[in-house]
């Protein structure tokens, strides 16, 4: 699962870099072309107006003619509005050449030239005034030789920008065409990308519905395997105790029978048969209490465990007191759990503390408190390393044990004295105690020195 989720991250992050890529691409491309656009409408500005200059001059050259040929005044207010037409569009002209230092030298020389042109045209509109006849004053030819000055100004300019039109079209045509492929591209390779991840995305969610099916299955087989052990449950605490019972109650009587005629053989044998039917029974306890805690859909409550252990060691104060042991309890913390569980817990842990002690060496028995990190617990994963746990330690200075035995202990019926030893435990407690400690979300952890004691740890979530 986590190398699919890799795969597919990976994939998606490759995806996002190459669409980002090929977009910023793009958009430079796209300002490319709208730069270019932009050049070649400011160039068809400066050939617009060079050719309005061009033909208001030769407009201006016609008018004269008129005028020197007729001497109608009219002509005279023809050639003013060509001046101010010619005046505005070199204005015009000289800012749209800003950019352009040749441009700008020979827009120079185009005003020189026509500030002379229009001195010729006073002058020979001022000869041909006074003068007897239509002779044609020097002013005049002057005046023809200022215009084609101009219109040789006014070519070169056209010629330049004509050749700076053809460069950026082709500029423009260019970076039409990439900015046009790019998106091409870029729409393409986005499709692909969507339909991998598209795919890689249902095969996931096909994967995950299979694993969540087996999962339900699992869950119903679960679930069934459950209901028969609450019936195996129910069954040893009701149809296999009545039979003990029973044996107890005919051995009870049978030592009654006996009381006058006492026969130590027959009297033996009736004990051994109690003892071993109330080993059995006990045993038949244990296990009941273990399947009950298999599943406890009770919520959680607030646990001070401070009175809790208090209240067990009050319990076991005769056995306490036979063995003349030391019960320490220090300060506990309040746990989120289920106060009947932790009671049975601790009740297991100081009933195992006081049963494996040394002979003849009064039992210390400790429980105290910490507070930790998941980083600190043996026996817990990674993704609990920054989580808190409240740490309650319970150790004593019994017979202890070897710690090649760490994992077989909190196995059920697993015990680690044999059926001779003065040591007789039933293998469920501790079976019990994991189990508790599973339905906290918690940890338990055992360390052990033969002939020294033990220490069991147990791990309560802090949150």
């Amino acid at each position: 699962m986590k190398k699919r989720f890799r795969i597919i991250a990976i994939a998606f992050c490759i995806s996002f870099i190459t669409v980002i890529s090929l977009s910023f691409y793009s958009l430079k491309q796209f300002s490319s072309l709208v730069d270019f656009a932009d050049k070649v409408d400011h160039t068809n500005k400066v050939i617009t107006e060079l050719y309005k200059i061009q033909d208001a001059i030769k407009e201006f050259d016609i008018k004269e003619r008129g005028y020197l040929l007729t001497k109608d005044k009219a002509y005279i207010d023809t050639l003013e509005r060509c001046y101010r037409s010619i005046y505005y569009s070199i204005v015009h002209l000289g800012r749209l050449s800003t950019d352009n230092e040749t441009q700008k030298h020979t827009l120079v020389m185009l005003k020189s030239a026509l500030v002379f042109r229009m001195e010729n045209l006073k002058n020979s509109i001022a000869n041909a005034d006074t003068a007897k006849g239509n002779v044609l004053s020097t002013y005049f030819y002057q005046g023809i030789d200022r215009k084609s000055e101009s219109l040789n100004y006014i070519n070169a300019m056209l010629a330049r920008e004509n050749a700076l039109l053809k460069e950026r079209s082709k500029s423009r045509v260019y970076f039409q065409y990439v900015a046009s492929s790019t998106l091409k591209y870029l729409i393409l390779i986005f499709c692909i990308i969507t339909i991998v991840l598209f795919i890689l995305i249902i095969s996931e969610l096909r994967k995950r519905m299979q694993s969540e099916q087996e999962l339900q299955t699992r869950l119903i087989d679960l679930e069934n395997s459950h209901g028969e052990l609450q019936q195996i449950a129910f069954a040893a605490s009701h149809d296999l105790q009545e039979p003990l019972r029973k044996i107890k109650i005919f051995g009870d009587r049978l030592l009654w029978m006996q009381k006058d005629q006492p026969d130590k053989e027959m009297l033996d044998g009736i004990l051994r048969i109690n003892a071993a039917a109330n080993q059995v029974q006990e045993l038949v306890t244990e296990v009941v209490s273990l399947t009950s805690l298999v599943n406890d859909n009770q919520p959680k409550q607030l646990v001070d465990l401070n009175p809790v252990v208090h209240h067990l060691v009050a319990e076991l104060d005769d056995r306490v007191k036979a063995k003349n042991a030391i019960v320490i309890v220090e300060r506990l913390p309040e746990i989120k759990g289920y106060e009947s569980q932790l009671s049975i817990l601790f009740k297991n842990l100081l009933d195992n503390a006081l049963k494996f002690s040394r002979d003849k060496i009064p039992p210390l028995i400790s429980v105290r408190a910490d507070v930790v990190t998941g980083s600190q617990i043996p026996t817990a994963g990674k993704q609990f390393a920054e989580k808190k746990y409240h740490c309650i330690t319970v150790s004593d200075n019994g017979i202890g044990f070897e710690n090649k035995y760490i994992d077989k202990i909190f196995l059920v019926f697993q015990r680690l004295q044999d059926k001779s030893s003065v040591y007789q435990g039933k293998g469920v407690g501790l079976a019990i105690c994991k189990r508790v400690m599973v339905n906290h979300t918690g940890f338990i952890t055992a360390n052990g020195h033969p002939g020294m004691g033990a220490t069991f740890k147990l791990y309560f979530p802090a949150d």
